[in-house]
């Protein structure tokens, strides 16, 4: 019997929530423990039609939206006192493919690694989307896909990042990181979270035995909402503060000035005031400091 708990964060997650779900439930995990973040009444009412009676399921119903970095750590607190020896964390919009989660735990431990993530694919066009990041904080707006790792590699190898939408982290390094930091809300915790990793020792894996669908991965110049655009501009900038050291603010302010320029530029001609007002807010934010704090049922 694994000794891996699944979290997953949901928010208004209709259909992709119920495939998500599926897909972990046919993973046999030790409990999936989802944490519902303050969705609408309706879609409260259907999680209770659909898993209120399933008994691998536990559910906790926040009464706000505390974002997908604090309520992945309410989770994860939950799925080590019920005693996860690993936790997956997942967002609302991935699939998993049989045997990805035995995969993932087998090589964590045969690796003596601290956090495993998988291949992820592209839902919507079946393209690789990444296989093990690699993080450099004073690059951090240089687009992922021209710093991930690429090849044909079928063997675990060692990364210095995972991508956020799905991975499996032991509860030593949960523990001894503290999980995410709930300053990012949602963005760029899992980079805080596998730089902080790497710093106190811990390995990190992909595994491309392990495979997923994501939908809903989206860049700077496409595909934004508001809340999505004010947190990514806003939580580079919260990365660096964390991370920053002289060197990597010389190459980060202007990667960064170049990549928010252009976003902005790019939807206004759309006509999207909007978003260029949440990108000028997340500046803002970023640099200000605080905590982000989401307006009900904000998109």
């Amino acid at each position: 019997m694994t000794q891996v708990a699944a979290v997953v964060v949901a928010w208004n997650g209709g259909e992709a929530l119920e495939r998500c779900m599926s897909s972990l439930l046919a993973q046999g995990l030790l409990r999936i423990v989802l944490v519902d973040n303050a969705s609408h009444a309706a879609e409260r009412a259907r999680l209770d039609r659909l898993y209120g009676g399933v008994p691998e399921i536990e559910r906790i119903s926040l009464t706000e939206n505390r974002g997908f970095a604090d309520g992945a750590d309410i989770g994860v607190r939950r799925a080590l006192e019920a005693g996860a020896a690993a936790v997956l964390i997942a967002t609302q919009d991935v699939v998993l493919e049989p045997g990805a989660v035995a995969a993932l735990e087998d090589a964590l431990c045969e690796h003596g690694a601290a956090i495993a993530g998988p291949l992820v694919i592209d839902a919507a066009t079946g393209r690789e989307l990444s296989r093990g990041e690699r993080l450099i904080p004073g690059l951090i707006c240089v687009p992922r896909t021209l710093l991930r790792h690429r090849g044909g590699a079928t063997a675990p190898y060692e990364v210095s990042g995972i991508m956020g939408c799905l991975m499996l982290v032991s509860a030593a390094c949960a523990r001894a990181t503290n999980g995410f930091d709930p300053e990012f809300f949602a963005y760029y915790e899992e980079v805080d979270l596998c730089l902080r990793a790497r710093a106190l020792g811990f390995r990190i894996i992909c595994v491309p035995q392990a495979r997923v669908s994501h939908d809903g991965m989206r860049g700077f110049l496409g595909g934004f909402t508001p809340l999505a655009a004010e947190l990514k501009a806003r939580n580079l900038v919260v990365l660096m503060r964390k991370h920053g050291t002289p060197l990597r603010w010389l190459t980060f302010i202007p990667t960064y000035t170049a990549l928010v320029f252009a976003s902005a530029l790019l939807y206004l001609l759309r006509g999207r005031v909007d978003i260029v007002a949440a990108l000028v807010r997340g500046v803002q934010g970023g640099m200000s400091g605080g905590r982000f704090v989401a307006e009900p049922h904000a998109d």
